[in-house]
């Protein structure tokens, strides 16, 4: 599912790479070709100018002088060494008569006349891209009514600069291609590192289906187990099977417990949970559950000791901060064979306030400490059925966390386990 769901996302971020892509390279190119035809205009706009400027200045001579061999060659003269822009020039005075050429060995005068005709009978200018023959022509026509109308066309071939265009596409294309090739690439890497979590999550979630399927299915099968003898026992009195019904109750609180656990944590993961804050004492709440505690460890046998500091006061929630000191004090207790239970409450050089549980039970291995607060997560699966549901960390962790405490764990297989709350 997930490898599918894996290329799936990268062809998806693939598709929005290529339209990415390629709305970068067509504006890049558009915007390229939008500038410099803007930059074209502006250069034969000038030139048509400066054209015309030369044109009125020889003029006046030619008429001055009445030589008629300047006449026809003055406006060359003038315009000699000047010529800023690659392009050819007709002058056309206010009855449409060409007053000046230079054109190359392809003459497009005659097919961009009515050009000069509109722009005269208009009085505007105009420019446009037309394509005459096998070219294409850039094509500026300007209008002047002082000294008397007259019309300046400039144009100029395109075909260089359509090569360029070409190499420019060709390169856009091949950089587009090639950019998203490598980011394709770099998408699929990163898609599977994004999908890691998840596929954990996906993996845990399986698994807790599982666990709880088979926590409520095991008291449930003992309860039914339990009820079948005392079903089966037609004649027998309910004292003489107390001890099957016993069981079966049991097993009922087990379940309540469980189910009670599996509702806390369901609150918790909907954020339905609120926290009811208090100032209280937390030295009255761990002492309290530490006398509780006390005798069920003594029963045992073990070495049980508190040492807490005096009035610690805390601002939380009184009910979830007891259920949190419960869990890891009967951890503690019931998880430790022999030795010793101590539990502390004091406030560090750096005036935080730490609450830790200490024991020399059966310790955790190492590759079991960064799961242990898992949900259903048991070290020692063989002893699953000691009275936990597996999900008591998981609480104690909660509750850490929505009260931004810090709850560690320390431990050893076969030595001991020391958890720590530092609030």
């Amino acid at each position: 599912m997930f490898r599918r769901l894996h290329f799936k996302l990268t062809a998806y971020m693939g598709l929005i790479l290529v339209l990415f892509m390629a709305f970068i390279a067509a504006g890049i190119y558009n915007f390229t070709r939008i500038v410099f035809e803007d930059g074209n205009k502006e250069l034969m706009k000038s030139e048509a100018m400066r054209i015309y400027a030369y044109r009125s200045i020889t003029y006046s001579n030619f008429r001055t002088t009445e030589g008629t061999v300047l006449q026809r060659i003055g406006p060359s003269v003038a315009l000699m060494g000047s010529k800023r822009l690659d392009a050819c020039y007709v002058i056309y005075n206010g009855n449409m008569e060409v007053v000046y050429s230079e054109e190359d060995e392809v003459k497009i005068s005659d097919d961009i006349q009515n050009l000069a005709l509109e722009s005269l009978e208009e009085k505007k200018d105009s420019y446009v891209v037309r394509k005459i023959g096998r070219f294409n022509y850039r094509i500026y026509t300007r209008y002047f009514d002082t000294n008397g109308q007259s019309v300046v066309q400039v144009y100029q071939n395109t075909v260089n600069e359509e090569i360029l265009w070409s190499f420019l596409r060709t390169v856009l294309y091949a950089t587009g291609c090639s950019g998203t090739a490598i980011l394709l690439v770099i998408s699929f890497i990163f898609t599977g590192e994004a999908l890691k979590p998840v596929k954990e999550t996906w993996g845990r979630q399986k698994e807790f289906v599982a666990d709880a399927s088979h926590e409520l299915r095991t008291p449930l099968t003992v309860i039914q187990t339990n009820l079948d003898v005392v079903l089966s026992d037609e004649e027998g009195t309910i004292e003489e099977n107390e001890i099957w019904l016993d069981n079966a109750y049991s097993e009922t609180r087990v379940m309540a417990k469980l189910i009670d656990q599996l509702l806390i944590l369901a609150k918790a993961d909907a954020n339905e949970e609120k926290l009811d804050m208090t100032e209280f004492s937390f030295t009255e709440v761990a002492e309290n559950v530490c006398q509780n505690m006390e005798i069920i460890a003594r029963k045992k046998g073990l070495d049980f000791q508190f040492d807490l500091e005096e009035d610690v006061k805390i601002k939380a929630d009184y009910d979830k901060i007891r259920r949190l000191v419960v869990i890891l004090v009967d951890n503690a207790v019931k998880y430790t064979e022999n030795g010793k239970v101590s539990v502390r409450l004091f406030t560090d050089k750096n005036k935080r306030k730490m609450f830790t549980v200490e024991d020399t039970g059966i310790g955790i291995a190492k590759k079991d400490l960064e799961r242990i607060f898992d949900r259903f997560y048991r070290a020692d699966k063989a002893r699953h059925r000691e009275g936990g549901t597996g999900l008591g960390l998981s609480i104690a962790k909660w509750i850490a966390d929505v009260h931004k405490y810090s709850l560690s764990v320390e431990s050893e297989l076969n030595e001991g386990s020391k958890f720590t709350l530092r609030m």
